[in-house]
């Protein structure tokens, strides 16, 4: 695959997991780029930033309170399919994140 159809595909997966994530009730908050943390209020503007790095986790919250409990997605840029590496969720799945995340397909936007 070409780097530029990479990309393209990175951009559909990362495009279709805020718009998933965002179905299953939690709004889009942020982007860290590893030193600072970027207030976004739209996928566009997530977006802008992610693609101008090399790693970036989307931050993401269920309540109207951010530091009530936030859930970050780690992507790795430069991995094609698997930009999704990894996220973090409370034990319990109590607001059901990882449920969210696990039914996340990729495979739809290949």
């Amino acid at each position: 695959m070409s780097r530029a159809a990479e990309i393209a595909l990175e951009r559909r997966i990362v495009a279709g997991l805020i718009a998933h994530v965002e179905r299953a009730g939690f709004k889009l908050h942020s982007v860290f780029d590893g030193e600072k943390t970027t207030r976004t209020r739209d996928a566009k503007s997530a977006m802008e930033l992610i693609f101008n790095l090399d790693e970036a986790s989307l931050r993401f919250f269920k309540s109207e309170r951010f530091a009530a409990g936030w859930h970050g997605v780690l992507l790795v840029l430069g991995n094609g399919e698997d930009i999704v590496s990894d996220w973090n969720y409370f034990a319990d799945d109590r607001d059901g994140f990882n449920a969210a995340m696990d039914a996340f397909n990729v495979e739809q936007f290949l």
